[in-house]
């Protein structure tokens, strides 16, 4: 948060910390900053909201089209599935895909086709 408040200060504008947790929120409050909390297309979700380890089974999704399934519903919904089958709720206005497994520009395209079908608008208020 340290470092996006220094940006701030230089580029004359408070830049939006993204994140999943409420310390990381706090912390942004603290420092002036607006907080976007994310919701993470690709990770396993624990019962608790929290993402499950890397390297615990269940910590990343492979498939582009329940990737894509899992976008539109936490648009429409605001809710995601934990690896236990219970449904988590979420207050996210981003979505974080990342790129670090080799499906990741499937599910970048597939996430994108679904929410364009759905008529869902991407893009950042903030």
């Amino acid at each position: 948060v340290a470092a996006v408040a220094d940006l701030s200060a230089v580029l004359g504008r408070p830049l939006p910390v993204l994140a999943l947790g409420d310390a990381l929120a706090a912390a942004s409050a603290a420092a002036g900053l607006p907080f976007v909390r994310e919701a993470f297309l690709d990770r396993g979700y624990l019962p608790s909201g929290d993402l499950v380890l890397r390297g615990e089974p269940g910590d990343l999704l492979h498939d582009p089209a329940e990737v894509a399934r899992r976008a539109v519903r936490l648009v429409d919904e605001r809710r995601v599935a934990a690896v236990d089958g219970t449904t988590v709720t979420t207050d996210a206005a981003s979505l974080c895909l990342h790129g670090d497994t080799p499906e990741a520009v499937d599910m970048a395209r597939a996430v994108r086709a679904a929410l364009s079908s759905a008529g869902i608008a991407v893009r950042a208020d903030w």
